[in-house]
């Protein structure tokens, strides 16, 4: 590489190549175990850089994230709209192509006013 050239890592092509994942394609959340994490380079999977360049606000984004994810979970059933495919609208970030349209029901122990019960 000479001096002085921009070099660019395509994260996308990262989180997906055969040589660290299998079914690279597949959701299998077990990949993220801290044993299967244990067993692969660091550098598999970052989604928010690393080193220097390690995101500012990687922390505050997976907390916001799965307290988001809970939260939705305890009050609704989330499924895609009938015949909906998701597509990659891969450009800074990833995000599905076209939003991603779901239908969300309340589930039976939830309370108009949104608290859940704990029954």
């Amino acid at each position: 590489i000479p001096a002085g050239a921009v070099v660019l890592i395509a994260i996308s092509n990262l989180h997906r190549h055969p040589d660290f994942w299998d079914e690279p394609e597949a959701f299998r959340p077990e990949r993220f175990t801290p044993e299967a994490k244990a067993a692969r380079s660091r550098l598999a999977y970052m989604p928010f850089l690393s080193g220097p360049h390690l995101c500012i606000g990687n922390n505050f984004a997976l907390m916001e994230g799965q307290m988001l994810l809970a939260t939705m979970a305890q009050r609704y059933e989330l499924a895609l709209q009938p015949g909906q495919i998701v597509e990659r609208d891969v450009a800074v970030t990833m995000r599905p192509k076209g939003g991603l349209p779901v239908r969300l029901k309340r589930r039976a122990n939830t309370p108009q006013n949104g608290t859940v019960s704990h029954e």
